[in-house]
């Protein structure tokens, strides 16, 4: 089973187009999304079946990820 991963805010115009599903417990959030991070240059916060989670976390089969930026500006 897959993961499905939903890019919100300025991360959809990174990423592939969705639903983004990706094979389970072979990278973690961080290395699935390093260069869409580095082509956003923005950080962001994974949130896995409603809980957020660390970039470490390594997603686990039917997991729904959500990708929400940080909120920047002044």
């Amino acid at each position: 089973m897959a993961v499905t991963i939903r890019l919100l805010g300025l991360f959809r115009q990174y990423g592939p187009p969705e639903p983004w599903e990706v094979a389970a417990g072979e990278r973690s959030i961080g290395e699935l999304l390093a260069e869409i991070e580095e082509k956003a240059h923005a950080g962001y916060i994974p949130i896995v079946n409603g809980e957020r989670k660390s970039k470490a976390y390594v997603p686990a089969e039917g997991d729904e990820i959500k990708i929400m930026p940080l909120v920047t500006g002044g």
